[in-house]
């Protein structure tokens, strides 16, 4: 991409000062190492080192018993070393060293790519080091970030989401096995993918929220440019990417910022160093220290980097209740001005309309569309349930929610030997795939509510999210167990299975979830700022609602009981005097996993005199309905 000065792009030339009617965003280069014709760069935070060193080596790990180039740094007033290395290119490996009673070697917190994610501190016989990355621009073809009404999420992890019974046979999945999948998730009717995060982490098996090196990609995923290849194949399958990014904690046991430049006061429990220094503290530990300036300046430069070298249309911020949102704020309010058109999300739990006016996101994620949702269909107060999610809570628009009703992977892992949050005893905080939740994917009831949550999350308000295994009914035939975590397995391999995902049972769930996702596309109404409940029937658990936009309109009805409608007797109150309708999608379909003549095909009722439209209603069921006139 060009890099132009007074623009936000952090990886402009050195001398560039970035400004703008907010006043100086940033510091006047990018940290990290920074190619120009004759060298590299090189700019790194250490206010309390004595003196600072890049050293530089050729190969493909790092040899310490080899002696590297050394070159010395210069440090400013704000407590940053620069300096330049004539001859370094890409490729290039370099650690800093940092003389601070006593010297010591790290790698650099902003390193765009490292040889893995085993740090310098942690064993001191490691061959990691910094990798100095191309900053030419990448040949990314067109692509548009959608509008904010028009995303269709699917989150998915790169790791597991390929190499079990499918033609590649591996452990770990890495951005080019992942480039095969992306025909399958197009297919379904998505237009967006959301990989947990993808930054370097500890070890090679993780979900990846427990960060290790911020800029750099996971090693067993791939480099920086196999990254950038697979954002371009995803646009090239009209698939936007949106990455998720955790600056919130760190690793707990390997970071690239703890105590990064020696410096650390115990007597004040700051034992973090630079980077944590009087930072909130978390479920995780100690949190970055977001007060200060130069913290919040490394995190902006990092969220800088996913839209500048990697093309992204969003961003997925981890847990936004433990930064301080006065700070977090202030960064936003830099992002947004920076990338308007670009979808920021806030993992905000609870979540508040603060996080879209004054918190500058765009979109929270409302974690009781799940929660409440497995309760309704548990048969606790079903419609009081759906109505707790089905609008926007406040929110300007219904865009500012992503919606999840059958789980994210918050909900769907697991951990402790499947008895997180006490789940073995406790359904009701039971961490796993929705199928599961209600008897396993062999259980008939169990695919029909699934088959219910999904289109009501796609007919509701909001933006749809699905994670991974939930398209086809992915799940424990014989134990009730969530999708894997960092650590073993104690119950099996609970990767996805593409066997699952093509089988009969399989096959039915994916026909639902892209009928679905195609019946929001076709109608604008179910993209709209609108929506009426125009119908509750406690007693046999069916709510309606209808939505509309531009002579669009579509009526929802759902049935969240074992009573089966037959013979059009179900009548349904349209706040509608007149009308014809049709149907456009029936859950209970047989293609589906449901059975002939369930729902309206070839049944254009019309609104009756009592406002009512009659119709069948299936059990366990989402019908919708689409206006066809007004008057008879």
């Amino acid at each position: 991409m060009a890099m132009v000065c007074g623009s936000y792009n952090l990886y402009a030339s050195a001398n560039c000062s970035i400004t703008s009617d907010l006043g100086t965003c940033f510091m006047t280069s990018p940290l990290g190492a920074t190619l120009e014709d004759s060298g590299c760069r090189f700019r790194v935070w250490a206010p309390h080192a004595e003196e600072v060193s890049v050293l530089l080596q050729t190969g493909s790990t790092w040899d310490s018993t080899e002696t590297p180039t050394r070159v010395a740094l210069k440090k400013d007033q704000a407590g940053y070393w620069n300096g330049f290395a004539d001859g370094v290119g890409p490729g290039q490996l370099y650690r800093y060293e940092i003389k601070n009673n006593g010297t010591f070697e790290r790698i650099d917190p902003a390193a765009r790519d490292t040889i893995h994610s085993e740090l310098t501190r942690s064993n001191r016989g490691s061959h990691n080091a910094s990798i100095v990355v191309t900053n030419e621009p990448y040949p990314w073809s067109k692509f548009d970030t959608p509008r904010f009404t028009n995303f269709l999420i699917y989150q998915f992890h790169c790791g597991s989401f390929a190499g079990r019974n499918d033609h590649l046979d591996k452990e770990i999945a890495t951005f080019q096995d992942i480039e095969t999948k992306l025909s399958y998730i197009r297919d379904l009717g998505f237009n967006a993918i959301e990989p947990l995060p993808v930054q370097e982490f500890a070890h090679t098996r993780s979900w990846g929220y427990n960060p290790a090196a911020f800029f750099a990609p996971e090693s067993a995923y791939g480099r920086p440019v196999d990254l950038q290849h697979f954002v371009e194949e995803a646009h090239r399958h009209g698939l936007a990417v949106i990455f998720d990014v955790v600056y919130n904690h760190a690793g707990p046991s390997d970071n690239v910022l703890w105590q990064f430049d020696g410096w650390s006061d115990h007597s004040q429990g700051k034992d973090g160093g630079i980077y944590f220094e009087g930072g909130k503290w978390t479920d995780w530990g100690r949190g970055p220290a977001w007060w200060k300036q130069e913290v919040q300046d490394y995190f902006f430069q990092n969220a800088c980097m996913y839209f500048d070298h990697y093309n992204a249309d969003g961003l997925r911020f981890d847990v936004t209740t433990q930064i301080d949102g006065n700070h977090l704020a202030k960064v936003l309010g830099k992002l947004k001005k920076a990338y308007p058109d670009k979808y920021f999300i806030a993992e905000h739990l609870p979540a508040s309309p603060w996080i879209t006016t004054f918190g500058n996101f765009d979109a929270s994620w409302l974690a009781k569309s799940h929660h409440e949702m497995q309760r309704a269909l548990n048969g606790q107060s079903p419609i009081e349930k759906v109505k707790m999610f089905l609008g926007w809570d406040g929110f300007a628009h219904p865009w500012n929610l992503v919606k999840y009703t059958m789980g994210s992977h918050d909900d769907v892992g697991d951990d402790k030997n499947g008895n997180a949050k006490d789940g073995l005893t406790n359904w009701d905080a039971r961490h796993r795939y929705f199928i599961d939740q209600f008897g396993g994917r062999d259980n008939w009831h169990a695919r029909a509510k699934c088959r219910l949550a999904w289109a009501l999350n796609v007919a509701m308000p909001g933006t749809p999210m699905m994670f991974m295994g939930g398209e086809c009914h992915m799940g424990s035939p014989t134990v009730a167990w969530g999708y894997w975590h960092d650590g073993h397995d104690n119950h099996g391999d609970h990767r996805f299975d593409w066997d699952i995902a093509g089988d009969p049972i399989g096959i039915e769930m994916r026909r639902l979830v892209a009928a679905v996702n195609h019946v929001r596309w076709a109608n604008p109404a179910l993209r709209s700022d609108t929506l009426i409940i125009t119908h509750e029937d406690d007693t046999n658990q069916v709510i309606a609602f209808k939505r509309w936009q531009d002579g669009n309109l579509i009526l929802t009805i759902v049935n969240m009981s074992d009573t089966n409608f037959k013979d059009h007797s179900y009548g349904v109150a349209t706040d509608q005097q007149y009308g014809r309708w049709s149907q456009v999608l029936c859950t209970q379909d047989k293609t589906f996993g449901g059975w002939d003549g369930a729902g309206n095909a070839f049944h254009e009722p019309y609104t009756q005199s009592d406002g009512r439209v009659y119709i069948n209603l299936p059990k366990w069921s989402v019908v919708m309905l689409r206006l066809q006139a007004e008057s008879p």
